[in-house]
């Protein structure tokens, strides 16, 4: 019989939850659809969970504060390369809400470390993998 003072005899793991980031991805700027498997999640990186949007412009500040709200470690949109937009704005639309000179905003209380852009083509694949593990890195600390 074991008794409450006595050390357990297997070491207690504890194991750190994975770090999810969300990404709003518009489906023309990047090969996203070849990029995701059945869950949404990046082939690559199954902690990266993505919607798929028309376009970069259909973002919010405000869906991208939920998603840190409900739990996302981080979050991102990526548009298409700049002066490259199918809808004609919708990547500076999105840039300049980000950065403040834009309505909607992100809220003043929104960590900015956390909230990342990219603008890329669809031949970028690995220019936006390599971007976004750099955003990983700095905007997650273990």
């Amino acid at each position: 019989m074991t008794s409450i003072n006595q050390e357990p005899t297997t070491p207690v793991s504890i194991e750190s939850k994975p770090k999810v980031v969300v990404g709003f991805v518009c489906e023309r700027s990047i090969p996203i659809q070849e990029m995701i498997n059945q869950q949404r999640a990046l082939s690559d990186d199954p902690n990266v969970k993505i919607v798929i949007l028309p376009c970069s412009g259909m973002v919010k500040p405000s869906q991208m504060e939920l998603a840190l709200a409900q739990g996302a470690d981080a979050t991102f949109v990526c548009g298409c390369a700049m002066g490259d937009c199918h809808y004609r704005t919708g990547n500076i639309m999105i840039k300049e809400r980000l950065e403040g000179e834009r309505n909607p905003k992100l809220r003043k209380s929104t960590d900015r470390t956390k909230v990342g852009m990219f603008f890329f083509t669809m031949k970028d694949k690995r220019p936006f993998l390599e971007a976004l593990a750099k955003f990983k890195a700095s905007a997650i600390k273990s």
